[in-house]
């Protein structure tokens, strides 16, 4: 992974900031690992929401739940991201933020807005094509199968 980011530096000195994008993902792409989530993350009101949980530890990072406060707890490295079912406050790394849409039960499962969630954490997020993301740590670069965006 180290190769990458040496990489995805260099990109980004050499070219400009739209060819530096197209070609990052393309060279991450080769080298991210293909995962999904599950359940699957889903669309409202033009925001991916996924899995609470499973977002989380897709990137290797620590999920804690509070049922008594409804919080949601996210830490990556020296990240932290916090957010409540039912509402757009949210807190990333203590700074007060709004979500887009808040974090819902869906079937049983917490969903959260996974782009903030996974910026908040300090992640770099790319579309890669209309059903990737290009999600990558200082660690790991992942492929993200994500349902295509509804028109």
């Amino acid at each position: 992974m180290r190769v990458l980011g040496e990489i995805k530096m260099r990109l980004r000195r050499r070219l400009s900031t739209g060819a530096a994008m197209a070609a990052l993902a393309f060279a991450l792409s080769a080298g991210a690992r293909s995962a999904s989530l599950s359940p699957a993350p889903t669309w409202r009101n033009g925001v991916l929401l996924g899995p609470a949980r499973q977002a989380c530890d897709l990137v290797q990072g620590t999920f804690t739940y509070n049922a008594e406060t409804q919080k949601l707890s996210f830490k990556l490295g020296d990240k932290r991201v916090e957010m409540t079912r039912g509402s757009k406050s949210a807190k990333i790394d203590g700074k007060s933020v709004t979500l887009p849409v808040a974090p819902q039960v869906l079937n049983g499962t917490t969903y959260v807005p996974l782009r903030k969630l996974f910026d908040g954490l300090g992640l770099d997020v790319k579309p890669y094509g209309t059903t990737s993301w290009i999600v990558c740590t200082d660690k790991l670069c992942i492929r993200l199968q994500v349902p295509e965006k509804p028109k």
